[in-house]
This record gives structure tokens, C-alpha cells and sequence, in this order.
């Protein structure tokens, strides 16, 4: 039975009302959840010990005092993406929902006479949202200044996470699950440009399969060496694969794989691997495309340095404030962003572990057996319980800074990750969700029909695991229906 969407915006509103000044009661009387909701996972292959839930009523309580509902809750499971909630959390934390991050744009002197004598220094602070769009008005920034020529390089610097990247496990990462050209597999860059991604449509052309950029620089060329098979259109991604190679100013990017004729037309996102060579591209063809010119025996050359410490801001651009960057982590699940959180705000992932152990310890939730290798959950080794989840979200409700918080989530049924699952709650409910192999989760909150906040988690380790999705939306729909 499928719960009414009517007011699903109007019940959810409340959660936006400051609740700093609640009470913190005794935790309510826990209960197991109704057979109903484990045998939905039995029925589907996944074995009452494969699955772990927790959910919890915050105050203040609606009517009366509603009971905890646990399954397994302290058992510890690979949250997957999941783990982005505790990524942004702590970033709200530290650097505040007004932080932005700064790309400056640097040079040893003012123009002179339209003129830049030297290099154009461009220095990235970890913007994780740094667009194309926001280079292109970056530079005319620089043209309205009166900068007509750079006479020199123009030099990426991108020295912000110089220190951090050993211990980031590149190779660890391409190889997370042989698939090194995913755009998940994005990696961090104190200049990362575009997400570290681009799109590219496949489309069929009788016998052949032609791709496509949604967005490149005119000298990058896209080589199709697709073979156009039959059968069904499943998992073809999986069996895609992207070479980069660079000859001069050039780029060619060959896209390799077999792609069944019944998928139509379809969107590969693919990862950037040398952020240098999109810098490159982009800012010699904006520039040119604003009327400005480069001179000098180094004009119009990119290459990567570090800016000197006597060097003048000529623009600064500021990114988004970090109450925009968290929604598009949470609801659409950008690994990379939110790895560039990570480091923001703590150096390095090992670091990271240890001062998010740290926070959530300060809370009370004993953490010592969790574990984080890293602030995104494209991870095989990060582990939590679902209770400590729960009474995470729990606290994170009392906060302040919540109303960013909430709607940094996906909501059911309407946007993000969810914009098509758990349609049964649709509007009633914001929920992160995790997907890895073997891997289903889901924390979060929900509104029941009796006016009740819930915070509420859900983390699946099984070989069905991916068969899950029904019966986290029978275990939602039962928290709604509040019986």
C-alpha cells in the first residue's frame, strides 16, 4: 500500500524550526521491528543477519512517547555513500555553512598598458564545484580589468593538497573496482575543473556507435572504437573503457567497449584523469574567445608551478557557500566532492578518521570499532553500526545549522539519488543512500502520519544486496503508518 503524497512539503517544513533548545530525554524503550518488516528482506534472499536497522523518534514526541525500533543495530556494516552524511556534518562543523573556497588569479604587477608582464598565476584553494562557466568569467573579469595580452605562461597551481596526495591511494582508487574511467573515480585537485568528469552520449549510427561530448574544448577529438552488439541493454558500462592521450595542444579520447543496440541512445560519464590538460584547453581557448592575447616566448604556454609570495590578487573568485556544496554531494553522491571536504577539514583521510572518531565520541557514540578510510565511503573497509548512525542524525537535529543539514538529503521520491525509490514516502522523507557492490544503505529522516520525526537507518551487506530497495520502503512505510 503506497502512503499519500498530499502535504508531504507542508509535514516536512517543521524540520527547518530551530530545536536547539529541546530537551534531551532518555533514549526511548527499543523494540524489534514487526516480523512483517525483516521477512520483506528474507523474502527477498537476504538473511535476517545480513541486514542491520535502527530508527529512532527525536524529540519532542508527538502524542505520546513512540518506541525505538532496532534489528541487528550495533552490528558493524560498510555504509558505502551512506557515509557522506558524516563527511558533511563535519564539515558544517568546522568550516561553517558560509565557508567558500577561493580560486585566485595572480600576477607579479598591475597591467601596464593592457599589458601583463609575466606569468598569470592560477591558484586553487580545492574548489569542488569550479566550473568551466566560472573560468569563463573569471578571465573576462581580468579583460574588464584591462588585461589585453599575458606576456608569459599561464601557471596552474595546484600546490593546496601537494602535501595530502601520498596518502590518498590513487592506484588503490583506479583499481577499486577495474573501472579507472567512471566518473566516481574523479580524484581530488586543489584546480579541480568540471567535476574531474565529462559526459559523453553514445548514439547509434547504423552500424557504428558515435560519441559524442556534452561539453569539451574544440581541440580534444572523441574516437569511437565501440562494437554494436545485440542482446539486452544491462550492465554495458561496466565493459566501456577510455584511453587519454595527448600530442601537442591535441587531445584524443578513445572510447573502447561493446554497446548493445537495444540501449538507444545513453550518457557514459567518464572521468578527467589529467586536470592539467583540461586547464590547458580551456584556458587558451577562453581566453582567445574573450580578444585576449598572449606574447613572449612563453605566451600561451600551461604549465603547472607554484604562485611566488609577492604576487597581487588580480580577481578572486568565490565558490558557492558550503550549505550549496553539501546538497550536491548528499543528493546526487559526488565522491570527489566530498573527498575534497575531507581534506578541507581535516588534511588527510587519515586524519580525517581520527578527528571525526573524535567529534562523534564528544556526542557519545561510541565509535572505537568504526572505521573511515575516507570522507566519500568509496571504500571497502569503512564500517559503522546502524545505531550510532541513528543517534548521529538524532543529534545533528538539534542543531543550529540543521536546516542546512536536512536539505542537503535526497527526498523521496522528488530528487537526488531517490528521485525514483522509496516513492511510498514520497515527501514525508530525506534519506542518504549507499550503493556499493554487495552494499545497500539508507539513513535519514522521516515525518510519520501522526507528525513524528524519525531518524532512521538502514545498512545491507548481502549478495542480494541490490534486491533491497522494496524492503527498506516496507521498513519506511511502517515507521509512517506510526501502528
Amino acid at each position: 500500500m503506497s502512503v499519500r503524497k498530499l502535504g508531504g512539503v507542508i509535514v516536512l517544513l517543521s524540520l527547518a524550526l530551530p530545536q536547539a533548545t529541546w530537551s534531551s530525554p532518555l533514549d526511548p524503550q527499543v523494540r524489534a521491528f514487526p516480523n512483517s518488516v525483516t521477512q520483506a528482506f528474507v523474502k527477498k534472499g537476504i538473511a535476517a543477519d545480513n541486514f542491520t536497522a535502527y530508527a529512532l523518534p527525536i524529540a519532542p514526541f508527538v502524542h505520546r512517547k513512540p518506541h525505538a525500533y532496532a534489528h541487528g543495530s550495533s552490528q558493524l556494516v560498510n555504509p558505502a555513500s551512506v557515509a557522506k552524511v558524516f563527511t558533511t556534518a563535519l564539515a558544517l562543523q568546522k568550516l561553517e555553512s558560509t565557508y567558500r573556497f577561493k580560486t585566485g588569479f595572480h600576477a607579479v604587477s598591475e597591467p601596464v598598458d593592457g599589458v601583463l608582464a609575466g606569468p598569470l598565476y592560477i591558484k586553487g584553494s580545492g574548489d569542488p564545484a569550479f566550473l568551466s562557466a566560472d573560468l569563463w568569467a573569471s578571465l573576462r573579469q581580468l579583460r574588464t580589468k584591462g588585461v589585453d595580452i599575458i606576456n608569459g605562461p599561464v601557471v596552474l597551481d595546484d600546490s593546496a593538497f601537494a602535501e595530502q596526495l601520498p596518502s590518498l591511494g590513487l592506484a588503490e582508487e583506479d583499481a577499486f573496482d577495474d573501472a579507472p574511467h567512471r566518473a566516481y573515480h574523479a580524484q581530488p585537485d586543489a584546480l579541480l575543473l568540471n567535476f574531474g568528469a565529462m559526459s559523453i552520449d553514445l548514439k547509434i549510427n547504423e552500424s557504428t556507435v558515435v560519441v559524442v561530448p556534452e561539453e569539451a574544448p574544440k581541440d580534444w577529438a572523441f574516437v569511437s572504437e565501440i562494437n554494436l552488439t545485440g542482446g539486452g541493454c544491462g550492465a554495458w558500462k561496466n565493459g566501456m573503457s577510455v584511453d587519454f592521450a595527448k600530442a601537442g595542444r591535441d587531445v584524443v579520447v578513445t572510447v573502447k567497449g561493446n554497446y548493445p543496440r537495444r540501449c538507444g541512445q545513453s550518457r557514459l560519464p567518464i572521468r578527467v584523469p589529467a586536470q592539467d590538460w583540461l586547464w590547458e584547453s580551456w584556458v587558451q581557448e577562453i581566453w582567445l574567445q574573450l580578444g585576449g592575447k598572449f606574447a613572449g616566448p612563453q605566451g600561451g604556454q600551461v604549465i603547472k608551478g607554484v604562485t611566488p609570495a609577492n604576487t597581487i590578487a588580480l580577481y578572486t573568485h568565490y565558490g558557492k557557500p558550503l550549505s550549496d556544496l553539501i546538497k550536491q554531494i548528499n543528493k546526487w553522491s559526488s565522491n570527489v566532492m566530498a573527498r575534497h571536504l575531507e581534506l578541507a577539514v581535516a588534511g588527510t583521510p587519515e586524519a580525517f578518521n581520527v578527528q571525526l572518531k573524535d567529534w562523534l565520541k564528544q556526542q557519545g557514540i561510541s565509535s572505537n570499532d568504526w572505521f573511515f578510510e575516507n570522507g566519500s565511503g568509496l571504500s571497502r573497509d569503512t564500517r559503522i553500526d546502524a545505531k550510532g548512525l541513528v543517534e548521529f542524525l538524532r543529534n545533528m537535529a538539534a542543531r543550529s545549522d540543521f536546516p542546512d543539514f536536512l536539505a542537503s538529503f535526497p527526498r523521496a521520491g522528488a530528487d537526488g539519488t531517490l528521485h525514483r525509490r522509496v516513492t511510498n514516502v514520497d515527501g514525508f522523507a530525506y534519506l542518504k543512500t549507499g550503493s556499493l557492490n554487495g552494499v545497500r544503505s539508507l539513513g535519514g529522516y522521516l515525518r510519520d502520519r501522526e507528525g513524528q520525526l524519525w531518524a532512521v537507518g538502514v545498512l545491507v551487506k548481502s549478495p542480494r544486496a541490490y534486491d533491497s530497495w522494496g524492503p527498506m520502503e516496507s521498513l519506511l512505510e511502517f515507521l509512517y503508518r506510526a501502528e
